[in-house]
């Protein structure tokens, strides 16, 4: 088997592995038909023009030249279908036109196989002589007619496509023109110009295939025309590899065998030298075919990533950090590192009314506000990645700006199509530092990534949009505690103004009652005259009324030296169960005139205690006090005073109004009166209470309350009998407490 034989086999099967690749990655693809098609012609044509001069008999080389002219005919009519699909011509020509290329094509595929253009063949001292054909000139006249309309063809996509379809365009005429070329020559130029030499021929159709293979698989590889790249790179390491070991073989027989043997001897010693070189060869095989492999994937994988990493790696880092600076600077970072381009920048809007924020290592130069309009207001809504390149003509001005700002690839961040009018934003990839383009992988896991962001940018964004509402709610309460504060602080001003002021007034009040309190004293007991029953009531009614302001007056000096820290406790023995009875008696009147029953059972026996007199007396006549005018006409009053082996009681029961369960916890709080108490008697001050339990706290002592509303109330006191019984004779007064 010579070298032109094996050659001949390896680009065969090269051609078929392409054709069949491309045909079973689209059966109804017109493109991959049509091609798939051309390599078989091809195929047909390499094999026949190899045999024209290999067959045993004159016949058959008369019907491989024939066939060979036949095929190429038929390869280049093919080429030319396939340019038609290729570069996407929707051109309709007139019937009469289509029906004379029907009809050229018949003639000249019958002319191919005829003596016209084929020629003759005959034999001469052992050698073929070919003659052509008188309409062989006319044959390759109609080849270039053919060759023409495919230049023409590619030449359009050049100038008018995109620039990916330029960039194939260029790559695959040059394939195309190189292919003819060498045909051309090897197959007419030299056996016309010498009749006798078709030596040229047999290495014509192997060059012309591998060059077209190659150009047209090197267009597949790195532009994406149908996307068998993997196919493509082990078919062309393969290839390699068989011619590198061929070669060697051929080399390392030719050189040995010459080298030590001479023509005709020693053939056992030959055929161990095959033997020694095969062997040599099975361990080159695989150090060869791994290196071939790794120069592939360099040619065709220049840019390769598993997409499939990439998807885990940003995945893994979306879940640590919900901050959308950090995950988005960091994920651009990721998408640069694995596509390898020049930079990766994210384009957000945050909401409707807010502008662009742009996040990521690159600074931004271009309009992306008119851009989003322009991508917006196209009929262009089923791309999620618009890569610049691919854009069709309708879109030029968008491709226009994309490319004054460097993007090589804008994609669609948005939801589904509820979401839609909620897009966050896009991504913005600049170009490859290869200088190749994006890949149908790389649009396929960016549209994938897109849908994985959006989520987690509308997480960081609602995220984002809590923290300053956080921090606005806090300024807000800031301001409104340092307002607060100064009021408060205003308060206090006027409650200290206030407490000021009553302690001024009832100092000022106290003479004028003391003086209008004695002289009705006198008046009562006679001193100015007998006064008849009438009259000796409304005084008594007078001193009463001036007996209460007395108290009141007290009881607001009180609140004044709590306020200022001046209220004291002056303990001193006292005979409780004797003042509880003054008490009573005093106000006996008081309840005959409001029709309430008022008793008290004194004790038999009660000890001397050691308390603030003053303020107790204060404290027993307020319950009675109350009493008497929170209970309805009618009702009766009890009053009980007892002691204990470990306390002293007294308490003041009424079958009165009662407070209400709802107010009860605010009854003993300053100025506080409870709803029904202000209707009867709207004149109170509400501080009765709250010093009454001001002076017993103080004292050591509890307040004793009970009520039910429209039942009745009980209000009093206890003491610890050990803490304030006076024993024997000892009637020592303890030490002033004071009492802030």
């Amino acid at each position: 088997m010579d070298i032109a034989a094996i050659i001949l086999i390896l680009v065969c099967i090269a051609n078929l592995l392409l054709g069949l690749s491309v045909l079973l990655r689209n059966s109804h693809s017109r493109v991959g038909q049509s091609f798939f098609a051309m390599t078989l012609l091809i195929n047909s044509y390499a094999i026949s023009n190899y045999l024209t001069d290999k067959a045993t008999h004159l016949s058959l080389n008369i019907l491989f030249n024939r066939l060979a002219y036949l095929t190429a005919f038929l390869s280049l009519a093919m080429a030319a279908i396939f340019s038609r699909y290729f570069v996407g011509k929707k051109t309709h020509y007139p019937g009469w036109l289509m029906w004379l290329g029907a009809i050229g094509l018949v003639v000249f595929s019958g002319l191919s196989v005829s003596s016209y253009v084929a020629g003759s063949v005959s034999q001469h001292n052992g050698k073929l002589i070919f003659d052509n054909g008188p309409l062989t000139p006319l044959y390759y006249l109609a080849l270039l007619i053919i060759l023409g309309a495919i230049i023409r063809d590619f030449y359009n996509l050049i100038s008018k496509g995109n620039a990916i379809q330029k960039d194939q365009g260029r790559i695959i005429a040059l394939g195309f023109s190189a292919s003819i070329i060498i045909a051309l020559i090897t197959n007419a130029l030299i056996p016309a110009l010498s009749a006798s030499n078709f030596e040229t021929a047999k290495y014509g159709p192997p060059l012309l295939s591998l060059l077209l293979v190659t150009s047209i698989s090197y267009a597949i590889a790195r532009h994406r025309l149908f996307d068998i790249r993997l196919v493509i790179a082990r078919s062309v390491a393969y290839l390699l590899l068989l011619g590198t070991l061929a070669g060697i073989f051929a080399a390392s027989l030719f050189g040995l065998t010459s080298l030590f043997f001479k023509a005709g001897n020693t053939s056992n010693s030959e055929q161990a030298v095959f033997v020694i070189v095969a062997v040599a060869l099975a361990f080159l095989l695989q150090p060869l075919k791994r290196f071939f492999d790794k120069f592939t994937n360099r040619l065709f994988y220049r840019d390769a990533y598993d997409s499939q990493e990439l998807l885990n790696e940003l995945n893994k880092h979306l879940v640590t950090t919900i901050d959308l600076e950090q995950m988005l600077t960091k994920s651009a970072s990721i998408l640069a590192k694995t596509l390898k381009n020049e930079y990766s920048l994210f384009a957000i809007k945050e909401n409707a009314s807010s502008g662009i924020r742009y996040i990521g290592s690159h600074k931004f130069s271009g309009d992306m506000q008119q851009i989003a309009e322009l991508i917006n207001s196209a009929n262009h809504n089923s791309r999620r990645a618009l890569v610049a390149d691919e854009l069709p003509s309708e879109l030029d001005q968008l491709k226009t700006r994309m490319q004054q700002a460097g993007v090589s690839v804008i994609v669609k961040l948005q939801g589904t199509a509820k979401s839609h009018a909620q897009q966050p934003g896009y991504i913005l990839l600049g170009p490859k530092r290869s200088g190749g383009i994006y890949s149908s992988q790389d649009t396929a896991v960016l549209e994938i990534i897109a849908d994985e962001l959006v989520i987690a940018i509308q997480n960081a964004l609602r995220f984002e949009e809590i923290q300053k509402f956080n921090v606005t709610l806090q300024e807000k309460i800031d301001a409104a505690t340092k307002q607060l504060r100064h009021a408060n602080s205003r308060l206090k001003e006027l409650d200290a103004t206030k407490d000021e002021f009553i302690s001024m007034a009832s100092h000022q009040l106290r003479t004028p009652l003391t003086s209008i309190k004695g002289y009705l004293s006198m008046v009562l007991e006679g001193d100015v005259g007998k006064l008849n029953t009438k009259e000796k009531q409304m005084i008594q009614t007078a001193f009463d009324s001036a007996e209460r302001m007395v108290f009141l007056i007290a009881d607001l000096l009180n609140v004044s030296r709590l306020q200022s820290g001046k209220f004291v406790i002056e303990n001193k023995p006292t005979d409780i169960a004797k003042m509880v009875g003054a008490m009573v008696n005093q106000l006996q009147e008081t309840a005959k005139n409001h029709h309430l029953t008022l008793t008290y059972e004194p004790p038999a026996k009660f000890p001397l205690v050691n308390v603030d007199e003053t303020k107790i007396q204060q404290v027993v006549m307020n319950f009675m006090d109350n009493a008497i005018y929170y209970t309805p006409a009618g009702g009766s009053i009890g009053v009980g005073l007892e002691a204990t082996d470990s306390e002293i009681r007294y308490t003041v029961t009424d079958t009165g109004l009662g407070v209400p369960k709802a107010e009860q916890h605010h009854l003993f709080s300053k100025f506080y009166r409870a709803g029904n108490a202000r209707k009867m008697r709207p004149d109170g001050t509400g501080l009765g209470l709250f010093m009454a339990k001001k002076v017993i706290a103080a004292q050591g002592g509890a307040i004793i309350f009970k009520s039910e509303e429209g039942k009745g109330s009980t209000f009093g006191f206890s003491f610890p009998r050990s803490q304030v019984e006076l024993k024997g004779n000892t009637l020592k007064p303890k030490e002033l407490q004071a009492v802030s």
